[in-house]
């Protein structure tokens, strides 16, 4: 699945569009106070339109990014190929791996798996919508998960789940609703929601969100809420994202960043 994806985006990339590529560059720092995880993550991208105009929302385009993520003691490198129809909906599929060096105490690993090498493979939808000052979109991904290091379960800090030793199939939902209250000021809900399909177990994370944007380039998003698992005790949860974009992707997230870069030639 992944070579096909990667062929696809290499073959438009390479044909007509290739005077329209597209390099993007973001960076951000992700964080949590239940169970308690921060971390750093890099991602590089090219793309290509397909169809369409890039400074309105009709338009496609295919990319192939690379995502690096370390919490000094969790490192993770992955690639992801994706395919936008239009720029609203779009479908990847991905594979990444990592490597725990630390134990967690608020962790069983007596009985549970917490070093070591851990991969996914994974494919996911997304859709973006707006009406009016209201936003709303959804991520929707299934994901397979492969412990090299144990016989035991092993422990996913992504998911917050149990995989079992010969591999886990975990669907993970990520709906949000925003208000715009301002051209800086966004207040609404979110909800990350993961299911092992073998072992059974699920967590889930929802509450109120707030997100600040300093300008195009900066976004500082945060929250709070109840967060359930089969690895801790359900307990209130603070959480955050502060991200920076170097270069824009053909995202439709990204267009008025595009639109002052273009404006700018003039």
């Amino acid at each position: 699945m992944i070579a096909v994806w990667s062929a696809l985006v290499f073959t438009f990339c390479g044909s007509s569009f290739g005077a329209e590529l597209a390099w993007d560059a973001k960076g951000s720092l992700n964080g949590r106070s239940y169970p308690i995880g921060i971390q750093a993550v890099v991602s590089l991208g090219l793309g290509a339109p397909v169809w369409g105009r890039t400074d309105t929302w009709k338009y496609g385009f295919v990319r192939l990014g690379v995502n690096a993520a370390t919490s000094a003691v969790v490192n993770r490198i992955g690639i992801e190929a994706q395919f936008h129809p239009v720029s609203i909906l779009g479908f990847s599929a991905g594979y990444d791996t990592g490597e725990r060096s630390f134990s967690p105490r608020f962790l069983d690993c007596a009985n549970f798996e917490c070093l070591g090498r851990v991969d996914r493979a994974y494919v996911k939808a997304q859709a973006i919508g707006a009406a009016g000052p209201v936003i709303f979109g959804i991520q929707a991904r299934s994901e397979v998960l492969r412990s090299y290091e144990s016989s035991r379960p092993f422990y996913d800090e992504l998911t917050l789940t149990i995989g079992r030793p010969s591999g886990e199939r975990v669907l993970t939902l990520n709906p949000i609703l925003l208000y715009r209250l301002d051209d800086r000021w966004s207040a609404g809900g979110i909800s990350f929601y993961s299911h092992a399909l073998d072992t059974g177990g699920r967590s889930h994370l929802f509450g109120p969100i707030a997100s600040y944007s300093r300008d195009d380039h900066w976004t500082l998003a945060g929250g709070f809420g109840l967060n359930s698992s089969p690895v801790v005790p359900s307990a209130l949860a603070l959480f955050f994202t502060l991200q920076r974009t170097f270069e824009p992707s053909l995202q439709i997230t990204d267009l008025r960043i595009r639109k002052k870069i273009f404006q700018g030639f003039f």
